[in-house]
């Protein structure tokens, strides 16, 4: 046969190298590249893991900040709400007491004016007496008839007019 044709034991050889270097591979080559695969497995799995519980966390994490954010306005409402009714209630004060101030001065300078108003009638009936009297006085003094009565009398009146 020909040195290029293939023999029975040259092809039980190859058969037989292939079988030691497969096993051989296998031994040193696939294993270990089975092992690492693996570890990757493992190792993705494992960031795929982590990966889940801090999406899950951070979501939760920002429910949690919404729920601040929400308490916070709503807090921040029921503060301004209450300023506003404190600020409605301290007007409210405000305007009551400048009303039961003016309705005071009110009073009092209604009082004054009647007080005055007294006086100033005692004065004038005082003055009316007097003058009564000394218009009386002088018109006994004369006899005098009816006209010249009511000349003098005008005249008392015009001294009268004068005086105030």
């Amino acid at each position: 046969m020909s040195s290029t044709s293939l023999t029975a034991g040259n092809m039980l050889a190859a058969v037989l190298q292939w079988v030691i270097l497969l096993i051989l591979l296998r031994a040193y080559v696939y294993k270990p590249i089975l092992q690492a695969m693996q570890k990757r497995r493992e190792t993705i799995a494992k960031q795929i893991s982590d990966a889940d519980s801090l999406r899950n966390e951070a979501e939760q994490l920002r429910q949690e900040a919404q729920q601040l954010i929400n308490q916070a306005r709503d807090e921040a409402k029921a503060i301004l709400a209450n300023a506003r009714r404190e600020g409605d209630e301290q007007a409210k004060k405000i305007i009551d007491a400048a009303q039961r101030e003016a309705s005071y001065r009110q009073r009092a300078a209604i009082e004054e004016i009647e007080h005055e108003k007294e006086v100033a009638l005692a004065q004038i009936r005082h003055q009316v007496a007097d003058l009564v009297v000394a218009a009386t006085e002088r018109l006994l003094e004369r006899n005098v008839n009816r006209d010249d009565q009511h000349r003098y009398l005008e005249e008392i009146l015009q001294d009268a007019g004068q005086l105030q």
